[in-house]
């Protein structure tokens, strides 16, 4: 039985089909949400002040920024544009989750985590695991940030292109 070898390991991790599969699930998760909770946005925001992690001020701004930025985070990844900054805010943003979940579980609070809004009602707590793998999605394509199928390195290239003289 063949075993799996460091090189192996890497070879995987930085494969074009699986940082293409990463990008499209991790962008496709934050389109939704982002989408599920534009459309009931005063119930997020309700929401967010239940958690009482952030002073009221804070949270509300917190709600109002989050789905537009989990949006254009997700459409970013599905395109492939700026790859490191948009893996980079993406991890910001999940560790927000965890920290705001782990704070309320810690507390004895069972509160729904709202990451799809009022599509998919779960509980904060069931949704830590899930977390945590959109947090391995997004180290993965910080750390490869794979160019197959992406708009930003193709327009780069335009760009140079169009830069060089004749």
């Amino acid at each position: 039985m063949p075993s799996l070898s460091v090189e192996r390991i890497c070879q995987f991790l930085t494969h074009r089909y699986l940082t293409l599969f990463t990008r499209l699930a991790l962008g496709g998760v934050f389109i939704f949400a982002g989408v599920a909770k534009l459309g009931q946005l005063q119930g997020f925001l309700c929401l967010v002040n239940k958690y009482e992690i952030l002073p009221h001020s804070l949270a509300q701004i917190y709600g109002y920024v989050l789905p537009p930025l989990e949006v254009a985070v997700g459409v970013f990844l599905v395109l492939g544009l700026l790859l490191r900054i948009t893996s980079s805010v993406s991890i910001l943003v999940l560790i927000s989750f965890v920290i705001a979940k782990g704070m309320a579980f810690a507390r004895g609070m069972e509160l729904p985590c709202g990451c799809f809004g009022e599509v998919a009602v779960i509980l904060g707590s069931q949704t830590l695991v899930l977390d945590f793998f959109l947090i391995a999605l997004a180290f993965q394509i910080l750390f490869h940030r794979g160019e197959f199928f992406a708009l930003g390195p193709w327009l780069k290239r335009r760009r140079a292109l169009k830069s060089t003289p004749p």
